[in-house]
């Protein structure tokens, strides 16, 4: 026993930390905003060395300089790559599943994909017969690597992902406005310039230019049919191109009020309330998850109206008033609201102590939930406080 304590630490312990420390799963640590400041630098530096190498006189004077970007950059990004790889196996969507199959997992998602498009130009340049501009362009997708770090870019995939339908019927109807716009101009214009408007698909490209209000100028109609087509086009372009734009500006704001801080797999995983639980079942409750930031002396629930939402504390204090006058005090990991079933939580209220991050689960939301597997119930009601 002694000689087995004695011997060489064991891998896990290592691979776990070095997981913690790049995944960011303690956020107050201070390593990991070191480690996550200085990749975002180099991603920084890296885009305005690809940007200026572009330019003959910083190339022939300071080739040197960009060559050493490249060069550890290459190797920084490398090792990134190949750990993240390696501690991939940690993730709470690995649990039961083998390593090899973890691993290929997330060398398949969309962020692994991008650390390695990071690393693709130095073997691009030394396999490959690629162009300058090639190199440019890839070497300037490194730039989606922030995409890990900032709140900024993950608010808004988040923003675009809630409103895809939205965002796709406007689009529908956006292309079928292109369509019809390009038939009318085509009817009206194919006499008077049939080497602009000769078909549909020539009058589409006027289509899409005067709707989109760009109007280069180049495909301009001279009937008096095709001014009054163009006319309404350029009105129901305004209207068109608003509509998508309204609909991200919105589900943004949104998002970034709800999510003021970052909601990870990882972080989730790690709560108590919901550490037991397996992953099929975490995955359904992660996605419908919104991350609130609420400052101190700020009611989270009003009074005598209760909210059928299920509600876990990140970090801070929470003082819980029920209808029959108990009075509770919640800190970090504690869970107050609805219960894990089909019953509201009843009247009650809550206010922030202190300034408290919370996770809110609404209520329709863990029903489809517990809906799918029922086992969840028995995991989350213990832990809930509610009136009962």
């Amino acid at each position: 026993m002694d000689a087995a304590r004695s011997g060489p630490p064991q891998r896990e312990p290592l691979r776990r930390s070095i997981f913690d420390l790049l995944e960011r799963v303690d956020r107050h640590a201070r390593l990991p905003r070191i480690v996550s400041g200085a990749l975002v630098t180099l991603i920084l530096v890296n885009v305005a060395a690809a940007i200026f190498e572009t330019v003959p006189e910083f190339w022939s004077s300071d080739r040197w300089l960009f060559h050493g970007i490249e060069y550890t950059s290459l190797v920084v990004f490398s090792v990134e790559y190949i750990v993240r790889l390696w501690v991939s196996v940690e993730h709470p969507r690995a649990r039961g599943k083998p390593a090899w199959l973890s691993r290929l997992t997330y060398a398949v998602t969309p962020a692994a994909l991008v650390d390695l498009v990071a690393i693709l130009p130095f073997f691009l340049e030394v396999f490959t017969d690629a162009h300058l501009e090639v190199l440019v362009l890839v070497r300037l997708l490194r730039l989606f690597k922030l995409g890990r770090y900032s709140t900024g870019f993950q608010s808004l995939f988040e923003a675009i992902r809630r409103e895809r339908q939205a965002l796709l019927a406007s689009f529908i109807i956006l292309i079928s406005v292109v369509l019809v716009a390009a038939s009318f101009a085509y009817m009206a214009e194919r006499t008077a310039q049939p080497d602009k408007f000769g078909s549909i698909p020539q009058a589409i490209w006027w289509a899409v230019t005067t709707l989109t209000t760009v109007g280069y100028g180049d495909v301009v109609p001279q009937t008096i049919a095709g001014r009054i087509i163009a006319g309404f086009t350029m009105i129901t372009g305004i209207l068109m191109i608003a509509l998508p734009v309204a609909i991200i500006g919105s589900s943004f704001a949104e998002v970034v009020r709800q999510r003021s801080f970052v909601i990870t797999f990882g972080m989730v995983a790690r709560i108590p309330l919901f550490a037991q639980i397996g992953t099929p079942m975490l995955s359904e409750i992660v996605p419908h998850l919104r991350a609130m930031t609420i400052e101190a002396g700020t009611v989270i629930v009003e009074p005598e109206q209760g909210d059928e939402s299920l509600y876990v504390i990140a970090d801070g204090v929470v003082e819980v008033d029920f209808a029959h006058g108990e009075r509770r005090r919640l800190i970090a990991n504690d869970a107050f609201g609805t219960a894990a079933d089909a019953d509201p939580a009843g009247h009650y209220s809550a206010l922030a102590v202190t300034r408290v991050k919370l996770l809110a689960l609404p209520r329709s939301d863990l029903r489809h939930a517990v809906a799918r597997h029922p086992e969840l119930a028995d995991h989350l009601r213990p832990a809930v406080v509610t009136t009962a």
